[in-house]
């Protein structure tokens, strides 16, 4: 069965494309920690936090696919917030996103979940914060610059 054109098929469109655009932030957002933690800033990249969320000892491979499982979802509540806030300073609003939904996964995994590699020094939080600020800024750019253009 075909999905339908129109307006249905640019529901569903426009999400994808966002999804697929932020893709290439996980080198980026690898890279990033990787370098803080060789400098001793954190003690996790963030494939390595990622990965924490379902074993015990960091696994970069499964941190992929959690990237790609988290990143979705953050994507996907930067879009339909604009539904609710609109689409002015988008790139803050896409930054507040990303950095709570950090946080809260690396409380509710680290703290309640006992995975005491996850609860980070001040260093280590600022590491992983100002990654997902930087990722938070970017996909409420490219989603007001290519994905929403001129909908004001």
């Amino acid at each position: 069965m075909l999905i339908g054109k129109g307006a249905d098929m640019m529901r569903i469109k426009k999400p994808l494309l966002l999804i697929l655009y932020q893709l290439p932030g996980l080198p980026l957002a690898e890279g990033y920690t990787r370098l803080m933690k060789h400098f001793g800033y954190t003690n996790l990249t963030a494939l390595e936090a990622l990965s924490l969320m379902w074993m015990r000892e960091p696994n970069w491979v499964l941190g992929v696919l959690a990237f790609f499982g988290v990143s979705t979802w953050e994507s996907l509540l930067v879009y339909l917030s604009t539904k609710i806030w609109g689409t002015d300073y988008l790139p803050l609003k896409g930054m507040l996103i990303l950095m709570t939904c950090q946080a809260l996964i690396f409380s509710i995994y680290g703290i309640l979940g006992g995975q005491s590699e996850l609860v980070q020094s001040v260093s280590g939080n600022y590491v992983h914060a100002s990654a997902a600020a930087t990722g938070g800024l970017i996909i409420g750019y490219i989603l007001k610059k290519f994905i929403l253009k001129g909908k004001q």
